[in-house]
């Protein structure tokens, strides 16, 4: 009985060395502030302007449900400010590594 798994066996040809993909373009400066972007789900942009007037800050995209945020203040401040008000709940656009 021949499984259809095992013709999969020694059919791969020559390696191919896989190049590691190229790092991230960072954007230029006054773009993009690590920490100082926010981002909220909104149904529709104009929700999301909504929401950066409620905050006092600048709606920079929306796509897909995503409003990115930029501020000059304290993120943090601004997050709690929020809380506190009962505003969209907002979250700072960034990146965390496990080691």
């Amino acid at each position: 009985m021949i499984f259809p798994f095992s013709l999969l066996f020694g059919c791969g040809g020559p390696v191919k060395k896989i190049e590691p993909a190229p790092a991230a373009v960072i954007p230029a400066a006054g773009e993009y502030v690590e920490g100082a972007e926010l981002l909220c789900l909104a149904q529709t942009e104009e929700e999301a302007k909504k929401i950066a007037e409620l905050y006092g800050i600048e709606l920079v995209e929306f796509s897909y449900g995503v409003a990115t945020f930029h501020t000059t203040e304290n993120p943090g401040d601004v997050i709690k400010r929020g809380l506190e008000k009962g505003y969209p709940e907002l979250s700072i656009n960034g990146y965390s590594e496990l080691y």
